[in-house]
């Protein structure tokens, strides 16, 4: 096959792959979005916006560049890293939406303070009236 062919097939897989799975996740994540965002805010649209370009740009972008398109002389090994190659894409791709939803979802605490007894105390700081 044509090298030229077999790149634009996985670009448009890529691509079909990737509407796919936002016309499946839309109305999911507009409910998630919705939960987490305060009511009447930009919030939920943000993410929408968010999900909708990292679902399309992240696969094509590592199809793009990890592509062997012509490199393989058999079909069959050809088709086999093709598929490999988009499927590890697209979850990348969907890894990167997770973790932004899982982050904004539950951020990280703060750290806490921690008593240990016995622990020697460091003076405090004199301030400027107590050097006089």
């Amino acid at each position: 096959m044509d090298n030229t062919l077999i790149f634009a097939t996985e670009v448009a897989l890529s691509l079909v792959l990737s509407i796919a799975i936002l016309v499946r996740l839309q109305k999911l994540l507009r409910e998630v979005g919705a939960a987490l965002c305060e009511k009447g805010g930009i919030g939920t649209d943000f993410w929408i916006a968010y999900f909708q370009l990292m679902v399309i740009i992240a696969p094509l972008t590592i199809v793009t560049y990890f592509s062997k398109a012509g490199h393989f002389s058999a079909l069959v090994p050809q088709m086999q890293h093709s598929l490999f190659l988009l499927l590890i894409a697209q979850f990348i791709g969907l890894a990167l939406v997770g973790r932004a939803v899982w982050n904004a979802a539950f951020p990280k605490a703060p750290t806490p303070r921690v008593y240990v007894p016995n622990a020697p105390i460091a003076p405090a700081p004199m301030r400027k009236e107590q050097t006089t």
